[in-house]
């Protein structure tokens, strides 16, 4: 679905976008009025989440402009306004709701759900076609009873087809819907994108036709059979039953995706921290000025803006009492009428605490850009049916000040590996999470929900501790994913490896390079990784990589194969052949996905490739697991001087 932003703030525009992107829509940005109006005569737009206050044409202007030309998509109006008029006005306009700033990013995003979901009939909360499903609150999409996983861009376009399932879809139609206007790509990425489609649909059981080429018209579900419709509603959609609806608040997914609003937030933060200290600088020197008899009224008017700005853009980071504090700087301000002494007075105690509110904002920032106990991912140690060792080695872990947490069962593990925490606070995980669970009794379902939740983004690094090195106990384990077992270890053992690994981890966060000719690869890749906490070097460059390699000392390495001077492929044979680098992780990121590039970058020795077109979760999925194996490699080589 596409949305149209329209929001002068470029602070503000830029946590919006980001967030809305992150919820799979296409997102066109406008910074004024003007533009806005410009964007809705060239696209067609799902809904429009508008600014009041807009130069050029205002909010309530716009709105009323939108029905008078017959616009019927649905207006979530943004204003920093609290009065009823203002609200009034703009519903009078033809909005369809309204946020009043400072707002919680999950309750406007929960509004453009709603707002999205009066659109489209019927109101449904899974949607489906034959024996495929898909929860768009989830993001889950099966094929009977199989997972299939998909990238945003795929997801979205299956959604796409699901919510009108009888209609044939150009692939032009498909890049208006899907695309914002600043990616515009072209044809064939649809192309790409379908087949891509189609291969995980055929893999997770579907047939190959499932989706349908319109020869030069476009694509379209294939049409049921009568027995599939059978078991379908007669729209072709069905409901979840109540059995089977599951509760946000402990859906892992939902907290999951919570978590990474919150650290795109922080990130966001270090970008515009900048435009918000020049706005407070306009606010002290209005009040010196003041005090000097020397305001002006162009000077009151910026003052008044800077205000109003920092209501909506402090409210959104979460410094709820420094928006409440501009609001009322904004009201003081605004207007003509003049301001007495003792109203001077209660101005300049404002904006000095304001100041002060700002400064301990940044101050907690920076200590976030510092190592923390929590930015290491924790260590997951699963003790099997083993009372005492686990007693002991908790204590020997206390001793050697880390924070230990015991998870006596799957409620437990969740609360433990999914913190919550505010946007400029983050509450660290546990540094060592213990878990005495028998391998043997545990069920299959069990063992796959455990390893859910220690696979998550980030992974837990994870040893397995057990008595019982069988090969059927090895083998259970192993389903926990990838990870390093330990037969019939003492404490001292995994004491030792452990503040081995965590020593080795806590000396640096994750470092990727990235190494492509194109330098919008690169920034995407940028707007990609670094939410997710990584660092990124960038480089497209090939002549400069050994000198970029050697200073950037990286714990994975992303690599284009065609490029100018030296292709990837020969970089990566240069990698294998230093042993410094011989474990480094190697991905190639490429648009090649025939059978005989796989091989030759296998030879080069590369970990994995993958292919550009699936970029999005699908890479980060196969980034986390290649440095989460080169993690376990540590672990391994500290477990095994231990026993030497």
């Amino acid at each position: 679905m596409r949305i149209l932003l329209v929001e002068d703030d470029d602070s503000v525009s830029k946590i919006l976008e980001k967030s809305l992107v992150s919820e799979h829509y296409a997102v066109d940005v406008a910074s004024d009025g003007q533009a806005g109006w410009q964007l809705v005569n060239s696209f067609d737009y799902d809904l429009i989440v508008l600014d009041v206050m807009l130069p050029k044409l205002d909010g309530i202007q716009f709105c009323q402009r939108l029905r008078d030309c017959s616009y019927h998509m649905p207006v979530l109006l943004v204003t920093a306004l609290d009065s009823s008029t203002q609200k009034i006005a703009g519903l009078d306009a033809g909005a369809d709701d309204y946020i009043t700033k400072p707002f919680e990013l999950e309750e406007l995003l929960a509004r453009v759900r709603v707002l999205l979901r009066r659109t489209q009939t019927p109101l449904l909360s899974v949607l489906a076609w034959g024996e495929l499903q898909l929860d768009p609150n989830s993001r889950e999409v099966t094929y009977g009873d199989r997972p299939v996983k998909l990238t945003p861009k795929e997801f979205r376009l299956l959604e796409l087809f699901l919510r009108k399932q009888t209609q044939v879809f150009s692939r032009g139609a498909i890049l208006d819907s899907l695309w914002s206007c600043s990616e515009a790509p072209g044809e064939d990425t649809v192309t790409a994108h379908i087949r891509g489609l189609r291969r995980k649909l055929i893999s997770a059981g579907a047939p190959s036709d499932l989706i349908k080429t319109v020869y030069g018209v476009g694509y379209r579900l294939k049409p049921l059979t009568p027995a599939e419709n059978g078991v379908q509603a007669e729209n072709g959609t069905c409901h979840k039953s109540p059995a089977a609806s599951v509760n946000s608040d402990s859906d892992p997914n939902l907290a999951a995706r919570h978590q990474q609003t919150k650290a795109a937030l922080i990130t966001l933060w270090q970008s515009v921290k900048s435009q918000h200290l020049e706005r407070l600088e306009i606010l002290k020197q209005a009040v010196q000025t003041l005090q000097d008899q020397h305001l002006t009224d162009d000077l009151r008017q910026e003052a008044t803006q800077a205000a109003h700005s920092l209501t909506g853009a402090l409210g959104i980071f979460g410094l709820k009492s420094g928006s409440e504090l501009a609001r009322s700087i904004e009201h003081m301000l605004r207007g003509d009428a003049p301001l007495y002494p003792y109203r001077q007075k209660q101005l300049a105690d404002r904006v000095n605490t304001l100041d002060e509110e700002l400064n301990q904002a940044l101050g907690q920032l920076k200590q976030l850009e510092q190592p923390q106990p929590g930015s290491v991912p924790s260590l997951f140690v699963l003790i099997d049916n083993n009372q005492l060792l686990l007693e002991q080695l908790a204590k020997a872990l206390q001793t050697q000040s880390l924070t230990v947490q015991i998870a006596v069962d799957e409620a437990d593990l969740r609360q433990l590996t999914t913190p919550q925490s505010p946007p400029v606070a983050a509450t660290a995980l546990p540094d060592v999470v213990l878990f005495n669970s028998s391998l043997a009794d545990s069920n299959e379902a069990t063992l796959l929900r455990v390893s859910r939740l220690i696979n998550q983004v980030l992974p837990l690094l994870v040893l397995v501790c057990s008595a019982d090195g069988s090969l059927a106990s090895r083998v259970r384990a192993a389903q926990l994913g990838n990870h390093s077992f330990l037969h019939n270890p003492d404490v001292t053992t995994v004491l030792k490896g452990v503040l081995r690994v965590r020593s080795r981890l806590q000396q640096h966060s994750h470092k990727v390079l990235a190494v492509d000719d194109d330098p919008q690869i690169l920034e995407a890749l940028r707007a990609l990784l670094e939410p997710r906490g990584l660092q990124l070097i960038t480089l497209n460059q090939p002549l400069d990589f050994w000198p970029t390699l050697q200073a950037a000392s990286p714990d994975l390495l992303l690599l284009d194969i065609e490029m100018p001077k030296f292709s990837g492929l020969e970089l990566c044979r240069v990698v294998r052949q230093a042993p410094v680098w011989n474990r480094l992780p190697i991905i190639f990121f490429t648009a090649h996905d025939d059978a005989s590039t796989k091989a030759a970058a296998l030879r080069a020795g590369a970990n994995d490739l993958v292919e550009k077109s699936l970029a999005g979760s699908a890479l980060l999925d196969r980034l986390f697991e290649q440095l989460k194996r080169s993690q376990l490699q540590v672990a391994m080589a500290a477990i095994a001087e231990s026993y030497a």
